[in-house]
């Protein structure tokens, strides 16, 4: 009986080691977020002309940077939670200028840039965002020379599956400027900068604002989307008649669907990703 009963305990913490080993070999490791560590723009003979670099918290942004003229140029973003609420540029640790962004209810109401010479409540130009009941985004624009009163012309922004695909002006019929309509088509493949978070809030127009004067400013952080632009069409109206600009992109993809490519037929530089 004895013999038997140690049999049994014996088998029985057999299978319950085989069945821990088991568990622990079964366990899903966190699955990586996939994030460009750096943006690079080459030349027509592959010569880099700029390399820009992104460090992450997670899947958090917390700064792009580059070398441009002999100088550093950055951006610092800074989260409230899982939203970006400052990005701030700055030229060899030297503060250039700094963007605020306020919500309601998860969407984007303000995006005030200012100077630093300047304080908060005077800001250097201000947009302030609409959200249609037709799912469209509008926005108007205010100066800080005249604060109170926004620019002539209502900006309205046209989504679809997550990827803007129309942005269009319209001015009073006083206002004498150029009217623009930008019309965007896409491939089927992952956005560079899907994965980064909270960028889908303040990239409505595809760019980050940096403040830098320089080429390629944005560092790279452009034509947001879930997937990528293949197309760009430009319609511009005037008093002389209508006239219509396109440029077509391609790219090179990874096995993960993400873009290490970028060339568009209207310029030289190509775009690489490496992530």
């Amino acid at each position: 009986m004895k013999k038997k009963l140690l049999c049994f305990l014996v088998t029985s913490l057999l299978v319950l080691t085989s069945c821990s080993n088991d568990d622990n070999n079964g366990t899903i490791e966190p699955v990586k977020v996939i994030t460009p560590k750096s943006i690079t723009y080459q030349g027509e003979n592959g010569e880099n002309i700029d390399v820009n670099t992104l460090i992450y918290n997670g899947n958090k942004i917390v700064s792009a940077s580059c070398l441009a003229y002999g100088r550093i140029m950055k951006t610092v973003f800074t989260y409230t939670g899982n939203l970006i609420t400052k990005t701030e540029g700055f030229t060899d640790d030297q503060l250039f200028s700094t963007t605020l962004y306020t919500y309601d209810n998860g969407k984007l109401k303000e995006e005030s840039y200012f100077l630093p010479t300047q304080l908060e409540d005077a800001f250097y130009y201000k947009k302030v965002y609409t959200h249609n009941s037709d799912n469209t985004i509008s926005y108007k624009v205010y100066r800080h020379e005249n604060p109170a009163e926004p620019e002539d012309g209502i900006h309205t922004l046209t989504f679809t599956n997550g990827n803007l695909v129309k942005s269009k002006t319209e001015y009073s019929d006083l206002n004498p400027y150029y009217k623009y309509v930008y019309e965007y088509k896409y491939d089927n493949k992952n956005n560079p900068l899907k994965n980064i978070l909270g960028l889908d809030l303040i990239l409505l127009e595809g760019g980050v604002v940096s403040g830098h004067d320089m080429f390629n400013g944005d560092f790279g952080i452009n034509d947001f989307g879930l997937n990528n632009i293949s197309e760009k069409i430009t319609t511009v109206t005037s008093e002389v008649g209508v006239e219509t600009y396109v440029e077509k992109l391609t790219y090179k993809y990874d096995e993960n669907g993400y873009p290490t490519k970028k060339s568009s037929d209207q310029f030289t530089d190509v775009i690489g990703y490496n992530y």
